[in-house]
């Protein structure tokens, strides 16, 4: 076994796959694994960063903002009919639209934990299988993750399950080649003493 990582990695790896049981046990509780933790915390990766405000976006839309209600152009009843429908669809006069500020742990576990899908590059055909398994983490779409990962089988139940068998089994061996990181009991991981 080879540990090419610093004791601050393990850290880290280890205090995201304690969160990660923290899901896996809220979603389906004493029957809960090691591969439920490992994939919820790509479930919550992938959300968190599809959470997260795009800035180019943010800049594009700026000029759009700066004019508000009373923008060029907008005449007084047109104004008092768009605040008329606003009231009767129980909006509140000013809401906007509700912005997502992850916390910077949330992003720092969501950009690592997506960094482990860098084992999978020793699969075959591993861009295949990484898109794959993050359009399932991301929507459960199974036709789309079908197309992705084997567009030229039948689509069956058994080939999500191969997409997560085969990312979370990736996973556990960089995991435990990298980070020299293990298994422990229940839905645990520990540290690996040499």
């Amino acid at each position: 076994m080879t540990t090419s990582s610093s004791h601050e990695d393990r850290e880290h790896a280890l205090s995201w796959l304690a969160h990660g049981g923290q899901l896996a046990f809220e979603l389906k509780g004493d029957r809960a694994k090691h591969s439920d933790v490992i994939w919820q915390l790509l479930v919550d990766a992938i959300e968190i960063i599809d959470k997260t405000p795009d800035q180019e976006r943010r800049w594009l839309t700026s000029g759009q903002r700066s004019g508000g209600w009373n923008m060029v152009g907008m005449s007084r009843a047109e104004l008092i009919l768009i605040e008329k429908i606003r009231l009767l669809s129980a909006m509140k006069p000013f809401d906007g639209a509700a912005k997502y500020a992850p916390q910077r742990n949330d992003t720092d576990r969501a950009l690592g934990v997506l960094a482990w899908l860098r084992w999978c590059n020793v699969a075959r055909l591993p861009h295949r299988l990484v898109k794959a398994a993050v359009a399932l983490a991301r929507s459960g779409d199974q036709e789309v993750v079908h197309r992705i990962y084997c567009p030229n089988r039948k689509p069956d139940r058994r080939n999500i399950h191969e997409i997560r068998t085969r990312t979370i089994g990736f996973i556990l061996a960089g995991l435990k080649k990298d980070l020299g990181i293990e298994t422990g009991e229940g839905i645990t991981f520990k540290e690996v003493h040499q």
